[in-house]
Order: structure tokens, then sequence, then C-alpha cells
């Protein structure tokens, strides 16, 4: 039985650092922007968990110059990700 929480079924130690809004963060090979911005504990609708299939485009991100899903990206390492942190759009749930 596993502990509660969640766990990455990708393999411990290889990581990639990207440049999240200025700040390095090192994640773990194979996973997503969404994932590193909902453990990176970031706010904004970036880091929301609503569908993780890139159908509701909630978690847009700039990465490099361009819009990109952030559930849908997985960074080889070096990317420049841009948030709206400040996002002011409430959680989908709380409407």
């Amino acid at each position: 039985m596993s502990s509660a929480g969640f766990r990455s079924v990708a393999p411990d130690g290889d990581g990639v650092t990207v440049n999240i809004d200025g700040t390095a963060l090192t994640l773990q090979r194979g996973r997503s922007l969404l994932a590193a911005l909902l453990l990176s504990g970031r706010p904004g609708a970036a880091a929301d968990f609503f569908c993780a299939i890139g159908q509701c485009q909630r978690c847009v991100v700039t990465v490099d110059g361009r819009p990109r899903l952030a559930c849908l990206t997985v960074p080889k390492g070096g990317e420049s990700v841009l948030t709206l942190a400040t996002d002011p759009r409430p959680p989908p749930w709380s409407r």
C-alpha cells in the first residue's frame, strides 16, 4: 500500500532545471510543467489542477516566448517559463 499524497512514476535522480518567473526550479525529467507548478506552490490559474489534459486551457504559460499548456509541456531543461502569477481568475470550483 502506498503512502498518502501524490507520488511520481518517473525514476528518481535525473532532473532538469527550468526558470519559472525568474526562479530556477529543478524537477524530475518527464514531469510536466503543471506538476512542477503544483509542487512548487505557485499561485495563479496556471497552477490549478483542473483538467490536466489541455481541454480547459487554464494552465497556459509562456515558454521561451510562446504560449504553451503547462499540463502538456514536458521541459527538456533550460526553458524560461512565465506564468500569470497574479492571474485574477478564481478557481473554477469557487464560482
